[in-house]
């Protein structure tokens, strides 16, 4: 399977990338949403994985922008902003899951075998 992670800290992509590489996924990464979509539009990702708060667009217009490439992709929030409202808001425009960081390795790896099956 192949994941994109977008997140504008190299540290946390860098954390994301070990986890699911270690799982024998293909990662591809972002660090920002604007790279984010041109690089979902060249590589067709299985999964995206993101931050809510990036600098150049937030997660939440990421998962509009994505959707509206192929309404079909599965997306996951990673982030530290744990408002109920925002991880509601993400629920509703499209996002499958949410996991606040710091997340557990075991926590990703479950949540993409949940959401591959």
């Amino acid at each position: 399977m192949k994941i994109l992670i977008v997140d504008d800290s190299l540290f946390t992509r860098t954390i994301h990338r070990q986890t699911v590489e270690n799982e024998g996924h293909l990662v591809v990464e972002a660090g920002g949403g604007l790279e984010a979509v041109e690089i979902f539009k060249k590589e067709k990702p299985d999964l995206v994985v993101t931050d809510l708060l990036m600098p150049d667009m937030d997660g939440m217009d990421l998962i509009r922008e994505i959707l509206t490439v192929d309404p079909s992709a599965r997306m996951v929030v990673c982030s530290a902003d744990r408002k109920i409202e925002h991880i509601r808001e993400a629920g509703k425009i499209g996002a499958l899951g949410f996991l606040s960081k710091p997340i557990a390795a075991e926590e990703l790896n479950r949540l993409i075998e949940k959401l591959m099956d």
